[in-house]
């Protein structure tokens, strides 16, 4: 041994002087660095997919009208080639250019043209694709091409046909590439916006190891990884219950991400969507809502939830951006590249987990939004619970709802006539009711509540007051399916469906009552009001929050637009055509999805099949027996204490 505790070192060796015991500090201190810090090499593609090459050379080279490029014309355009409808596909591990292709050879004499030769039929050209790390240019090299008449038959050209297709059709071609230094410029700005602040150091060293790997051609996407060794880090135990502070921070981390999502979706705003895209763009925002609201209920939120939201929705939203985008993009397919290799850059990281530190935090989420727009004009991600007519439309809701008559932003009223109380202390308003759009006021503007007090349940005048809701709930079924064209055998069928499920929401009640205060009547968790229960979180956006809560009409219309909805889009679409669903069975599934989103469809099936009902089926299925035998006076029972 060549060494012992406490003597100075001996033996020659670059630690030449030091104590042991020095060296164990220096090894303590080291350990960190050597034993947790593990490098990996993290692969954030770049996807080219034929729709966006497509566009992207149309847009470049094939610029005259009707998207027509001219290799060639001379004598007055008596002599032309045209190409048109570039395709692109795979072959092999190489990349296939298709285009129609016209040749017209002539004479000019004195202004009158004379066509030698007019030949029309198709050009492929077999490309290899290629990148110059350097440059990050990518360029495609001619290996093969192929010449078809009309018919798509193999065809041989003429001498001084094919003598023109080689000296100018070719070239033409060979001049196409895609500089592709502007995204990976902009991927070094972004991806820094995924960490915290205090770690851009570590950041700039891993940029500093950016390159582009190598080109694949596959059948969908000519696909790139651009490459980035980064180092992980020990993961920190995150504590089983986050502390008011931080579930406030991960609430508002989710608000950007929802405003996100959102901004997202509203990019397709014109696009002609098929029925089932825009099915899916609903279920994956009311999907990633009730995941939130459920999370911040349980307090299970962490930081973990948007993270996972990102992948699952990005999974359902990214091939129907893309369909669709393209084409909106043909002027500047840049920014449609970059939106997309920074989701993907994010992805990519996310799945080396937390070791490496990476979230989605706000200013990621605006530069990614950038993106969206062609003028890359910043969005402001505004979390607001304002009705949008464009989102609404979009999702196939149409028009906003009339949102004429009480609306205002209070919790409770004075009711008249009655001595005023202090404020009722209410336990069940949680911590985190502050992120909903509300505030306290005791007085409303004269004569407001004129249109509240006939829908306040009173013990003297129970049977008026039901006779008046059973009328509100039954024509707000009918104006919604006579709007929707639901099919007629279901409509009898959807205004039973309508009463029994506001029974079963709220006991027909849009209002309560006491010590002198008139609320409107909430959920236990505080995010769903009114008689039909809307959820004015899972709706943002969609409803009017102070209509929802003070004006009847509105809420029930809401509450019975959305069932519809759970109805035709859902529960009917679904259903296996052969084995249709029997009235009572379609009843009790509707609203499984109404009280619990689009993933009831398929869950509440397997409980009836099981025969293992949630508490809120069997009381719906109480409700909705009485309500096929008409013992509305039963509703009488859940109206005690007015």
């Amino acid at each position: 041994m060549w060494w012992s505790l406490g003597e100075p070192v001996m033996h020659s060796n670059p630690f030449k002087g030091m104590t042991v015991r020095a060296l164990w500090l220096l090894a303590l201190f080291l350990w960190p660095k050597f034993a947790w810090a593990a490098t990996e090499t993290v692969h954030m593609p770049i996807t080219l997919d034929y729709s966006f090459l497509r566009s992207f050379f149309v847009n470049r080279s094939y610029t005259q009208p009707g998207e027509i490029a001219v290799p060639l014309e001379k004598d007055h355009g008596s002599t032309k080639i045209q190409l048109w409808d570039p395709q692109f596909s795979a072959e092999d591990s190489l990349l296939k250019f298709d285009n129609h292709i016209k040749i017209n050879i002539g004479k000019s004499l004195f202004g009158i043209r004379t066509n030698l030769v007019d030949w029309e039929g198709y050009i492929e050209v077999v490309r290899k694709v290629t990148v110059d790390p350097q440059t990050s240019r990518l360029s495609f090299q001619m290996v093969d091409s192929r010449v078809y008449n009309q018919k798509r038959e193999p065809v041989i050209l003429a001498t001084s046909l094919w003598s023109l297709v080689k000296t100018h059709v070719f070239p033409f071609l060979d001049q196409m590439s895609i500089d592709l230094s502007p995204t990976v410029r902009e991927l070094k700005g972004f991806l820094p916006l995924l960490f915290p602040a205090n770690d851009r150091v570590r950041i700039e060293q891993w940029l500093d190891t950016l390159r582009l790997g190598k080109v694949r051609v596959d059948q969908d996407a000519i696909r790139l990884d651009v490459l980035m060794d980064v180092e992980s880090q020990p993961q920190m135990k995150e504590a089983a219950k986050p502390s008011l502070q931080e579930t406030e921070g991960l609430a508002k981390t989710w608000q950007d991400w929802d405003a996100y999502s959102v901004y997202q979706i509203q990019s397709l705003t014109g696009e002609s969507l098929t029925a089932d895209e825009r099915g899916n763009l609903l279920d994956t925002l009311l999907e990633t809502r009730r995941g939130f609201l459920q999370a911040l209920a349980e307090k299970t939120i962490n930081r973990d939830l948007v993270g996972e939201q990102f992948k699952e929705s990005r999974q359902i939203l990214t091939p129907i951006l893309r369909k669709h985008l393209v084409k909106r993009f043909s002027k500047s397919p840049l920014n449609y590249l970059a939106f997309f290799t920074f989701s993907d850059a994010l992805a990519a990281l996310q799945k080396l987990g937390p070791t490496v530190g990476v979230g989605i935090r706000r200013d990621g989420l605006v530069r990614l939004a950038k993106f969206l727009n062609i003028d890359q004009t910043e969005p402001a991600l505004e979390y607001s619970y304002a009705v949008n007519p464009d989102l609404r439309s979009l999702l196939g809701f149409g028009p906003p709802l009339d949102d004429s008559g009480p609306a205002f932003d209070t919790q409770e009223l004075d009711f008249p006539g009655e001595n005023k109380a202090e404020k009722i202390p209410d336990s069940a308003w949680f911590w985190w009711i502050f992120w909903l759009p509300s505030a306290y006021a005791s007085e409303a503007p004269p004569g407001e509540l004129a249109s509240i007090l006939p829908w306040i349940p009173n013990q003297d005048s129970l049977k008026t007051y039901l006779d008046q809701i059973k009328q509100v709930i039954e024509q707000a079924a009918t104006e919604t399916v006579m709007k929707n064209k639901v099919e007629e055998k279901y409509q009898p069928f959807f205004r039973l469906l309508a009463l029994a499920t506001a029974w079963q929401e709220s006991c027909w009640r849009q209002f309560m009552k006491a010590e002198g205060k008139v609320r409107y009547v909430v959920s236990y968790n505080q995010t769903s009001v009114g008689l039909m229960q809307v959820n004015e979180c899972i709706w943002r956006g969609i409803y009017r929050p102070e209509s929802l809560r003070w004006n009847i009409q509105y809420n029930v219309l809401a509450g019975i637009e959305i069932l519809e909805q759970y109805l035709a889009r859902y529960a009917l679409r679904k259903m296996d055509p052969q084995n249709p669903l029997d009235f009572d069975t379609l009843a009790r599934v509707v609203y499984a999805m109404y009280n619990g989103g689009p993933s009831e469809f398929k869950k509440f099936l397997n409980r009836h099949l099981t025969k293992t009902y949630y508490k809120s089926d069997e009381l719906f299925w109480q409700k909705y027996i009485l309500t096929k035998q008409g013992q509305f006076d039963k509703v009488f029972s859940s109206l005690t204490g007015y």
